[in-house]
């Protein structure tokens, strides 16, 4: 796959790069939602778009859609509108008759965008206090994982839940699973150890298949990529 030189918009910036992969932040609230953006769309995303409720979620995915499709377009040298997506059995979108692969995620006003030539998930959050931690972490979290958060300081516990969730979901969206593979997952979790897959229950061979890297690309805010292939590493712009 080619190096593109991509025009980046003020509210957006590289953040890693893994060879040729890379991955974009974009700040949603301050992009373009305008008709600019809305004519990037698909008439399905424009119609999505319309179904919103609440305006500040509407614009941020039209903004987002439109990031998205003109940072495709600008690597393949094509018009943002003229891309076409297809998606596979949970959801996972692909870009119809080429092979380059992509993820994106966002979290309220961010979004992380992954693009390689193997596939990648990414997965992005906002670090906030949950009353239910613990109840959510026995339905999503593995026996392993659940010891290793209760090991971790109390003042460092959501950074934990989040690195762990972030790192589960980048994996699954990689492969193109749905969340109901979560709690059969263990990932190193623990403030100050690198992000890892331990164990995927019943598919030993996933270990060597997949590269995890946890990327700090907003204060307050926890993600992660997952990239196939063993021995990736992102290098932080």
């Amino acid at each position: 796959m080619s190096t593109v030189e991509l025009v980046v918009p003020s509210w957006s910036r590289l953040v890693a790069t893994s060879g040729d992969a890379a991955v974009w932040l974009a700040d949603l609230d301050a992009a373009d939602a305008g008709e600019e953006a809305l004519a990037a769309l698909s008439d399905d995303e424009r119609a999505r778009a319309g179904r919103f409720v609440f305006d500040v979620h509407r614009r941020r995915f039209i903004a987002c859609r439109a990031w998205l499709r003109g940072q495709l377009g600008e690597r393949l040298g094509r018009a943002a509108h003229d891309l076409r997506f297809e998606y596979g059995p949970l959801g996972k979108p692909s870009l119809a008759g080429n092979p380059l692969r992509f993820n994106v995620s966002h979290s309220d006003r961010y979004a992380l965008l992954g693009v390689a030539d193997a596939e990648i998930g990414i997965d992005i959050e906002r670090q906030r206090p949950l009353s239910d931690m613990d109840a959510l972490a026995e339905r999503v979290f593995s026996v392993g994982e659940r010891d290793a958060l209760a090991r971790v300081a109390a003042g460092q516990k959501e950074e934990a839940f989040f690195a762990g969730w972030t790192r589960k979901e980048a994996y699954i969206k990689a492969r193109g699973d749905g969340i109901g593979l979560l709690g059969a997952i263990e990932v190193v979790l623990a403030p100050g150890e690198p992000a890892r897959l331990i164990a995927v229950d019943g598919q030993p061979a996933e270990l060597e298949r997949w590269s995890i890297q946890a990327l700090s690309a907003v204060p307050g805010f926890a993600a992660a990529v997952c990239l196939e292939g063993q021995g990736r590493h992102w290098t932080s712009v």
